[in-house]
């Protein structure tokens, strides 16, 4: 289990694009969806949804594995703590602090 969320600020650490930050647009399966990293061009006929077509900018999923977590302009490895009778809270491992 993975410590990202939907709108959290991560960093990549490794790879192609490794040192680019940007938030997480989407978690799914293993990968997650940064904004403005890892962008693909694509082109796509037309439709519905894009009546003109052509060739898009898209962001593309890269494995979770490869950001880290943001506190600050920092990256932070994170750790759940529970405390009793409560819900568990993402908590810095360097400092403690809730994230």
């Amino acid at each position: 289990m993975a410590n990202i969320k939907k709108n959290d600020n991560v960093k990549v650490i490794s790879g192609a694009n490794k040192g680019k930050t940007g938030t997480v647009i989407s978690v799914k399966a293993g990968k997650v969806t940064v904004s403005g990293v890892n962008v693909c061009k694509r082109h796509e006929k037309p439709s519905q949804t894009n009546q003109t077509g052509g060739i898009i900018e898209k962001e593309m999923p890269i494995d979770i594995s490869n950001v880290m977590l943001l506190e600050g302009n920092t990256p932070v490895r994170t750790r759940i703590v529970r405390e009793k009778g409560k819900k568990g809270v993402r908590t810095s491992v360097k400092t403690g602090k809730a994230v």
